[in-house]
């Protein structure tokens, strides 16, 4: 019996399309983090990851895990700077990226955090905070 439910997951395409990110994002993306790792939590989380003896690469993918997690998880503290970047990276207005289907806002900010053109820009982020 097929699953249709698994094959519709399957071939769900993005109702968006998101630009590589630009040095013209960081100062964006920098007060982002600012808001959700205030004070030293950024520096308390990337010292738990960067343990164990972990390549660069394992802890750059840890690191823009965690902090995609944490932007989902606390969407509230940043709402309009998210939003802001997320219509900026897609050309979408933020009324119509707030009126798409439940989940797109989170599903954008996953794909933005880990798409692997944009590693480079957020090796970049950390090394500046």
């Amino acid at each position: 019996m097929k699953n249709d439910s698994f094959d519709l997951e399957l071939n769900h395409s993005r109702p968006y399309y998101l630009r590589d990110l630009k040095d013209s994002d960081l100062f964006t993306i920098l007060s982002i983090i600012d808001r959700i790792f205030p004070g030293d939590k950024l520096q308390k989380a990337f010292d738990e990851i960067a343990t164990g003896g972990k390549t660069m690469e394992e802890i750059g993918i840890q690191v823009a895990t965690k902090l995609g997690f944490e932007l989902i998880r606390n969407i509230n503290a940043a709402h309009d700077e998210i939003y802001a970047l997320l219509s900026d990276v897609s050309g979408l207005p933020i009324d119509m990226i707030d009126n798409m289907p439940f989940g797109t806002g989170p599903m954008m900010i996953w794909d933005i955090v880990n798409n692997a053109k944009n590693a480079d820009f957020f090796k970049a982020v950390f090394k500046s905070e």
